[in-house]
């Protein structure tokens, strides 16, 4: 008998047990700004990773760049009762009201790059600043590449994607080349219906037909920098000396840091990216701010400020080798 009820201790125990682990796993989601472009689709699966691996239960729902879609996937987590909702808005003013749903229940909303009107916290880098760092970067290159040139004689291109605010500042941002370079001169900009690699490509195809001139090109959108450089690389591209061009772009993956490296031995005019840390250092600062919110040491109304990355011939080996650059910052391009 005293055995037996032993073992019912035991099972009652270890049933108790199980039951608290059970109740202790959190749950975490994020509805992404859209899964366009590899930066995108990475971002996603390194969130889920890096939160598996900390004990939580993770995933994503893909906002296909469209507030409609994103609102639905919140209001399918809100249902969920997950602990964590992570939301990239396309258009912020549209999702108050399941931001309020969410937050009722209890539910931890972190509005991550674009700033919602509520939130337990914000995860945010400077548009502006990012694309400013982005065209400081271009601009380097072409005042340097072009130094025996006139003033403000090396035409640039802006292709931009406007659907979305975070990609209108950037773009009016890029506009302001001419301020920031003693050599270059704002052009074109060529607005694109969509930020994927296929609009980017059939832009620069219809762009070098009216203006072959045209050789350095800045992108807010890294998928529109993938398609441009697809042009130019591609089996029936008009070019094939690169010498004289360059594409730079905000965000971007390992691709495009192979691009990169490529154009070092003028195989690509892909010269450069911003970003706001690697993928896997963002995913990690996620982590962080979602933990912190959960125990309590970070606050309501946390922000969390993201700094900037810069990949380009200098600093391409490091970012491939450790998955970030820290021998250069933005005070580099500041002196």
């Amino acid at each position: 008998m005293k055995k037996l009820v032993s073992l019912l201790l035991v099972l009652v125990l270890a049933l108790s047990l199980a039951s608290v682990s059970l109740a202790e796993e959190k749950k975490a989601a994020f509805v992404t700004f859209g899964l366009g472009g590899d930066f995108f689709q990475t971002l996603a699966d390194t969130f889920v990773r890096n939160f598996t691996a900390d004990g939580w239960e993770a995933s994503y729902a893909d906002g296909q760049f469209n507030p409609t879609k994103q609102i639905e996937a919140a209001e399918n987590y809100i249902a969920m009762n997950v602990d964590v909702l992570f939301i990239w808005s396309v258009a912020p003013e549209a999702m108050g009201s399941v931001i309020e749903q969410a937050r009722a229940k209890g539910i931890k909303v972190i509005a991550f790059v674009a700033p919602t009107e509520a939130y337990d916290a914000l995860m945010v880098s400077d548009d502006a600043e990012l694309a400013d760092d982005c065209v400081r970067l271009a601009a380097k290159w072409i005042d340097e590449h072009f130094a025996d040139a006139p003033d403000h004689s090396v035409p640039v291109a802006v292709f931009s994607c406007r659907t979305a605010d975070t990609g209108v500042i950037q773009a009016d941002e890029m506009l302001k080349v001419e301020e920031f370079s003693a050599k270059a001169k704002f052009a074109k900009e060529v607005e694109c219906a969509e930020e994927t690699m296929t609009t980017g490509q059939n832009a620069m195809e219809n762009l070098y037909i009216s203006n072959p001139e045209i050789k350095v090109f800045l992108t807010p959108h890294n998928a529109l920098a993938l398609g441009i450089n697809s042009y130019f690389t591609g089996l029936s591209s008009p070019v094939n000396d690169y010498s004289d061009m360059a594409i730079f772009a905000v965000n971007g993956d390992n691709s495009s840091a192979e691009y990169i490296q490529a154009s070092m031995k003028n195989e690509s005019p892909f010269r450069g990216m911003v970003l706001t840390g690697s993928v896997n250092d963002t995913a990690n600062e996620m982590l962080m701010v979602a933990n912190g919110l959960m125990d309590g040491t970070l606050p309501v109304g946390h922000l969390q400020k993201a700094g900037t990355v810069f990949v380009y011939a200098d600093t391409v080996e490091e970012y491939l080798t450790t998955g970030t650059v820290q021998s250069v910052t933005s005070a580099d391009f500041q002196k």
